[in-house]
């Protein structure tokens, strides 16, 4: 008898985790599973990547008005007649704005307030996504096993400690993506150690490079630059200031270069702005976001990860599958991907040590040509990785 499986996500947006979800419900075994997904908005780069196998269901339009312009909403519930309703809504503005410690509790509080919740029961709900997916797996989803997803370094988001841990407390089996996030979760959680898998982010090396073939040049260059990616939302934890101050190093030093960055993000404008301001407008080139960013990395010479956390970084694995030379920051989970001098070089998180290893590849082409031979020895492709994950939702 099939399993009847709900998976929890806010939206399909252009992050790692998000690509993630949509290659794992491109790959599971239909056979096996009744899959659902919940989406608090249908939303996103890879909503039309969605398998058709999967039933789709979103928190509904009472969470979109909540989740949307303020006044729009309180007027909106006023003349509905949803007096809770413009009530929490009145709150969680009032919550966002605060400085109060339990902030993440006291907005998920009113948040979910406006959600729809699935009335079938499931064998096993999975929150993909650490924080909101998680909470609404544990309060509104019915089913006999609970899994949260944890996809960053809780470093970075240890300010959600107190909300994050009677949730924990109640989940059956946290998924980290790396060994790094499973040993930084048990180090501020050890009760956790005993619940705790590593289920990698599925990368599928036969997918990605038959996505990447293509006969016209997706960079518009004039010829002879060095050209650099970077894929990573325009966000703090991402790096990118520090890629465009890279970049101008690189300029300052005589090197031709053109450095193109995938994403989009809260940081937009800052970013433009400083762009402006280092004379970079021809050399480094935002493209905004892309449904297929492959072609991209295999016509780059470079690929540069600036991070300054990441939990796995997926665009790291999936440039290990087009054999291009990279360049990453050393951010804690990276070790578990990058060996230096191996098949990548390992800079500290500051312009000039990134510049510096970008230097050292141009400069020695034959170090970028050994990097690419390595990669074509290293497995990189992890399909079997969901096998990892059937075998916690079959011990239900």
């Amino acid at each position: 008898m099939k399993k009847n499986i709900l998976f929890v996500m806010p939206s399909l947006s252009s992050g790692g985790a998000e690509k993630s979800l949509v290659t794992l419900l491109n790959l599971i075994d239909y056979n096996k599973y009744n899959v659902d997904l919940y989406l608090f908005r249908k939303a996103g780069l890879f909503v039309d990547q969605i398998p058709e196998k999967v039933n789709l269901m979103t928190a509904g339009h009472d969470y979109e008005l909540f989740d949307g312009s303020f006044k729009k909403a309180i007027l909106s519930f006023l003349k509905l007649g949803k007096f809770s309703l413009a009530f929490h809504r009145i709150k969680y503005a009032w919550v966002l704005f605060s400085h109060k410690k339990n902030k993440q509790k006291l907005a998920w509080q009113c948040l979910s307030q406006a959600m729809t919740v699935p009335e079938k029961e499931y064998d096993v709900a999975i929150g993909y996504l650490e924080g909101t997916s998680v909470y609404f797996c544990v309060d509104k989803a019915k089913a006999k096993k609970r899994i949260g997803y944890i996809h960053t370094d809780y470093n970075r988001i240890i300010e959600q400690k107190k909300t994050d841990e009677p949730y924990f407390k109640k989940l059956d089996v946290i998924v980290g993506v790396s060994k790094s996030c499973v040993d930084i979760l048990n180090k501020f959680f050890p009760f956790t150690v005993g619940k705790t898998r590593v289920v990698e982010n599925i990368i599928s090396k036969k997918a990605i490079n038959k996505m990447a073939q293509t006969n016209k040049s997706v960079y518009d260059n004039k010829g002879g630059e060095t050209v650099i990616l970077t894929i990573g939302r325009l966000s703090k934890p991402k790096g990118i200031d520090n890629a465009v101050n890279a970049c101008a190093i690189l300029k300052e030093n005589g090197y031709k270069i053109k450095w193109y960055q995938i994403g989009v993000g809260e940081l937009k404008a800052e970013i433009e702005s400083q762009i402006k301001s280092k004379g970079l407008e021809n050399e480094f080139v935002m493209l905004g976001e892309k449904s297929n960013p492959y072609p991209y990395i295999k016509q780059c010479d470079v690929y540069v990860q600036p991070s300054n956390y990441e939990g796995k970084a997926i665009a790291v694995d999936e440039v290990k599958c087009v054999q291009k030379p990279i360049v990453v920051t050393d951010f804690s989970t990276v070790f578990d991907q990058i060996e230096n001098g191996k098949n990548g070089l390992i800079a500290n998180k500051n312009p000039q040590s990134i510049a510096d290893k970008i230097k050292h590849l141009i400069d020695n082409p034959e170090k970028k040509a050994e990097f690419c031979e390595n990669l074509k020895r290293e497995s990189v492709g992890n399909e079997e990785e969901i096998n990892k994950l059937y075998e916690i939702i079959d011990r239900v």
